[in-house]
Parts: C-alpha cells; sequence; structure tokens
C-alpha cells in the first residue's frame, strides 16, 4: 500500500520536476490530465491493496505499529483519491499532506 502511495506521490512529483522548462499553464493542464487519467486506477489499486492489507491485519499477526502506519498511509492516499488534484499548488500540497502523515504515523508508533 505505502509503495503505491509512494508511486503516485512520485509519479505527480517527477511530473512536477520534469516540466519545470513548460509554462505553469502547461504543466497545471498536465497535472489535471495525469489525474484524470491515470488516478483512478492507482486509487483502485490503493483500495485493493488496503483491503488486502485488512484481511491479514484481521488475522493478528500483525505489529500494531504496522497496522497504525497503513491506516494513514491509506489516509493519505484515499484524500488524494477523493480530491484529485488539478494544479501544481494542489498536487504539492497534497503530497506534502500525505508524507507529513506517513512520517508522523511511523513517528508516533516507532516504525
Amino acid at each position: 500500500m505505502k509503495k503505491i502511495a509512494l508511486f503516485g506521490a512520485l509519479g505527480l512529483a517527477a511530473l512536477s520536476l520534469g516540466a519545470c522548462q513548460t509554462s505553469l499553464a502547461t504543466l497545471n493542464s498536465n497535472i489535471a490530465t495525469t489525474a484524470s487519467n491515470d488516478l483512478p486506477a492507482l486509487c483502485t489499486l490503493a483500495a485493493s491493496a488496503h483491503a488486502s492489507f485488512a484481511t491479514i491485519a484481521a488475522t493478528g499477526t500483525l505489529k500494531a505499529s504496522l497496522i497504525a502506519t497503513e491506516a494513514q498511509a491509506w489516509a493519505a492516499a484515499n484524500s488524494i483519491c477523493a480530491a484529485p488534484p488539478s494544479d501544481v499548488g494542489t498536487a504539492m500540497a497534497s503530497l506534502a499532506n500525505a508524507y507529513a502523515a506517513i512520517v508522523a504515523a511511523k513517528k508516533s508508533t516507532g516504525g
């Protein structure tokens, strides 16, 4: 799950960085297109990964810290899926918030 969220975040970041030579309007258009074309598939994969993780977690064999970290990663990914970024500012804010949530979860659980 964390890998899917990370790949999504890295993909949007790479798109942003790779487009440094283009105009902001073009970059915003590219982000909106990527979000509408690729994000739904990534969100479906993230939901499937989360459901699979929840099934495994229900067995009681996973550490509580791992379960808490996954929950924060899922919440971060789900928030991006619920409100896909449409411009540079929104994309960067979404990614920063997701990263901060995951880092905070890891720190609070010792992960």
